[in-house]
């Protein structure tokens, strides 16, 4: 075992506050070099990064006599983390896929340029109510949740695919077949194809 780990790990065995704090922050920079490799950096919510340190940091503790030194310290731990880090984004993802299954208020999607004008905010809110209606009725739960976390949530396209177990490629041919039909459906239901682009631009 490297002399450097093996010091270390009897401080954190020894449960040695600075050794710990140490670790903390390598776990935290780790990740975030993780998430800038799969996104934009600063795509992901500081909380993402909170909650899954706190969780590696857990699994540490309770595997730490476990460790025999067959790697780097710190290659082991990265190994505990980015796995900590998928399960918390699945865990996001199944979190806010049961949320759109509820009874969420339609106020809580995006106007489009409604204004100060009270007619045009009606006009959106109805907009939106519909779009809400057509994303249960004409697509799939996986492709609405991947669609609703891209193009209206606003989250990067490989932070998406993470989330949802895919690569890049076929995240995007999700996104790519879900606006097809949720256009086709919208276009159908007499909606302007000017506001059917802007909707689906996002």
């Amino acid at each position: 075992m490297d002399p450097g780990d093996a010091a270390w790990l009897q401080a954190l065995r020894a449960d040695d506050e600075g050794a710990w704090a140490r670790l903390r922050a390598e776990v935290c920079t780790g990740l975030r070099r993780w998430l800038r490799a799969q996104a934009d950096a600063g795509a992901a919510p500081d909380s993402l990064v909170d909650d899954a340190t706190q969780e590696t940091l857990l699994t540490v503790r309770a595997k730490l006599d476990a460790f025999r030194g067959d790697s780097r310290l710190t290659t082991w731990v990265y190994r505990i983390a980015v796995n900590a880090l998928l399960g918390e984004l699945r865990r996001r993802r199944w979190q806010r896929q049961r949320s759109l299954e509820g009874d969420e208020d339609v106020r809580a999607w995006p106007l489009l340029d409604a204004g100060p004008d009270p007619e045009r905010a009606a006009a959106q809110r109805e907009l939106w109510a519909t779009v809400r209606r057509l994303l249960d009725e004409a697509l799939t739960p996986h492709q609405r949740a991947i669609l609703v976390a891209h193009v209206f949530e606003r989250r990067p396209l490989d932070v998406v695919a993470a989330e949802a177990g895919l690569s890049r490629d076929a995240a995007y041919k999700v996104i790519h077949d879900a606006r097809r039909k949720l256009r086709a459906a919208l276009l159908a239901r007499g909606l302007a194809p000017e506001d059917v682009r802007r909707v689906l631009a996002g």
